[in-house]
């Protein structure tokens, strides 16, 4: 972050530190309930968390739920905080785990910490977080017909949806501070995504589409809606991930006003 504005840097940083907060809140509420979480608020780990889940060690970031989040370098973080990572995992009979390591103090230092410890940087994507601040209608056009659904409604699709009902959609479903929305096209479900209401973020997840309705506009005219409803909301600020990888959601993120914040680093283990 060398070179910007210190009070825009600082934004980032406590971003990354509510973002770091609202993924401990996520995973209590939408992933399996054999996923063990853990917050740290001390010595050795200084403040991260962790999850761990031995049936899930994909090789891909994204799919493995092994993971250690930091924000830069913690005072309270010892020096051999990364060998007692690798034991804690390896403890669980845990053979590949991923740091994602967001925006903090010390960077360098921490990066250093981590490849002394073993890991390396997984540069196969990049990981953006991206926001929006600005207060402005997005526009979209689309023949699909966009509405916030109820649970009754997301059990009701199931077996139209099929694939395209992501899990965590499905679990969030009902619970509060969070709004879910679906693309119809006539009477059928098309695409969906969601919308949660955390601390002054409204957070924009869980967005997918039908392969066989895709370019018509759903995914763009469902941003749209959850910018409008997150702005009644309150929301200071809009936030969304993804990958580099997926390109058409990072370009409808860009249309829809979202620019990039910054990128999650993340570093991988293996036995």
């Amino acid at each position: 972050m060398e070179g910007h504005d210190p009070r825009i840097a600082m934004d980032v940083v406590d971003l990354s530190l509510k973002m770091r907060r609202l993924t401990q809140w996520l995973d209590g509420r939408c992933q399996p309930y054999r996923l063990v979480r853990r917050q740290f608020d001390g010595p050795p780990f200084g403040h991260c968390y962790v999850t761990i889940d031995p049936e899930r060690q994909a090789p891909f970031p994204s799919a493995n739920l092994n993971r250690v989040y930091l924000c830069g370098t913690d005072p309270a973080m010892t020096d051999d905080a990364v060998a007692r990572f690798v034991r804690l995992f390896t403890a669980e009979g845990v053979k590949r785990f991923f740091v994602w390591l967001s925006p903090g103090a010390d960077m360098d230092v921490m990066r250093a910490r981590l490849e002394a410890g073993g890991l390396s940087r997984a540069r196969r994507t990049g990981y953006p977080t991206l926001w929006r601040k600005a207060y402005s209608p997005v526009h979209f056009k689309t023949d699909l017909d966009i509405r916030e659904v109820t649970t009754d409604e997301i059990d009701a699709a199931r077996d139209q949806l099929g694939d395209t009902l992501w899990p965590e959609y499905a679990r969030s479903a009902g619970r509060r501070g969070f709004v879910h929305y679906m693309a119809f096209d006539g009477n059928q479900p098309v695409a969906i995504a969601a919308l949660c209401l955390f601390e002054d973020i409204g957070y924009l997840l869980a967005a997918t589409t039908a392969e066989s309705h895709r370019k018509r506009g759903a995914q763009q005219a469902l941003i749209a809606k959850r910018v409008e409803r997150a702005e009644q909301m309150g929301c200071r600020v809009q936030v969304s991930e993804t990958m580099y990888m997926l390109e058409h959601s990072y370009r409808n993120l860009r249309r829809a006003g979202f620019t990039e914040a910054y990128e999650k680093e993340v570093y991988e283990w293996t036995a």
